[in-house]
């Protein structure tokens, strides 16, 4: 097995892991364990690449992601996430989901990189997807109603997936990887 195929392996099957230990962890009180997930996984994916500062943006893509995405939710009350009273500042397990997600445009999501209009339309349905499981899991809830959130998360996951794909081929370029 080579060492791409090995990271992006890596990847794929820490993303997996780090949503389900990130939402069931939220929902049951230790959402801390995503960052160990998170950390493993990047841990992984490092021994294996030389990309850590291509990684690196879009870890810190995804965190600004999350500081201006997650109030459009929070502050109106489109959603409550369990065991958080805060509501400008998402959770921890949250902000670990954001990066996870961002940092995987280099690996197991870079098949989107070219492909923006289907990445539009996977980060639609994919977003309003998974926080419905996870609001079926009881990681958070909808005071105003999943109609609202469900419309709102299309939206923004709409822009978010294409926004992330086309700056990790934009940095691939930059290293001159992107054909």
């Amino acid at each position: 097995m080579n060492k791409s195929f090995a990271a992006l392996a890596i990847n794929f099957v820490g993303f997996q892991l780090l949503w389900f230990v990130a939402v069931y962890g939220g929902a049951k009180g230790w959402g801390w364990a995503a960052w160990l997930v998170l950390a493993a996984m990047q841990l992984g994916v490092w021994s294996l690449n030389r990309a850590w500062r291509q990684d690196l943006t879009l870890l810190a893509a995804g965190a600004v992601a999350c500081v201006v995405f997650e109030p459009i939710w929070m502050v109106p009350g489109l959603i409550e996430y369990a065991d958080w009273p805060r509501q400008w500042v998402a959770p921890g397990w949250i902000w670990a989901l954001w990066l996870g997600f961002a940092v995987s445009f280099n690996y197991c999501l870079a098949w989107l990189r070219s492909k923006l209009l289907l990445a539009a339309l996977f980060g639609a349905v994919g977003g309003v997807f998974s926080v419905t499981v996870g609001i079926n899991f009881g990681a958070a809830s909808t005071p105003q109603g999943w109609w609202l959130l469900a419309i709102s998360y299309a939206a923004v996951w709409s822009m978010v997936v294409p926004a992330l794909a086309y700056l990790a081929r934009r940095l691939d370029q930059e290293r001159g990887g992107y054909a």
